[in-house]
């Protein structure tokens, strides 16, 4: 009879535990849909726009928006080059209205080279969430194991107490 009450402790211990687990890879992944969510939905990276992002992604986030902003600004560069060299980009002879056409040209690229980049970087958080599901899937199938068994243990032992209980000549 001992034993059952044991089990049924150590069960329910476990069973926290895991409940614990699941409400930290719950948050977890909220937290990679949230930082997926800012990516998709601003045009370029700012501290302003990474500020409500978990401390555990925020390190990512801040690394990324440094990147991606180098990265496109580079490509951005090489591009509007490339094009100038081609004959691309009008000659109007006004050094401003010159200045303003190749700006224009530049920010174009950038925000093309931004966009890919955080492409790269969701899909990368797509399947990093997909890991995080599957766990979450596989804690919660743990939970129902060790939900079960308890519920089958303290029927276990609420029969050895019935059985073993003093009778006093009554049965």
């Amino acid at each position: 009879m001992l034993m059952a009450f044991w089990e049924v402790q150590r069960l329910t211990r476990e069973i926290n535990v895991l409940e614990r687990r699941a409400i930290e890879t719950r948050n977890r992944l909220s937290n990679y849909q949230k930082y997926s969510g800012v990516l998709g939905g601003s045009s370029i990276l700012t501290m302003n726009n990474i500020a409500g992002i978990s401390a555990e992604l925020l390190p990512r986030a801040t690394m990324f928006a440094q990147f991606s902003n180098q990265a496109s600004s580079m490509s951005a560069m090489q591009n509007l080059q490339s094009m100038k060299m081609m004959g691309m980009v009008p000659f109007t002879g006004n050094p401003m209205m010159q200045f303003q056409i190749e700006m224009s040209a530049f920010a174009k690229f950038k925000e093309e080279s931004m966009k890919a980049l955080k492409q790269q970087e969701i899909q990368v958080l797509n399947e990093k969430e997909k890991e995080i599901q599957l766990e979450m899937n596989d804690i919660e199938q743990q939970i129902k194991m060790k939900r079960a068994m308890l519920e089958s243990v303290k029927q276990l032992a609420s029969e050895q107490a019935r059985e073993s209980a003093p009778k006093f000549g009554l049965g």
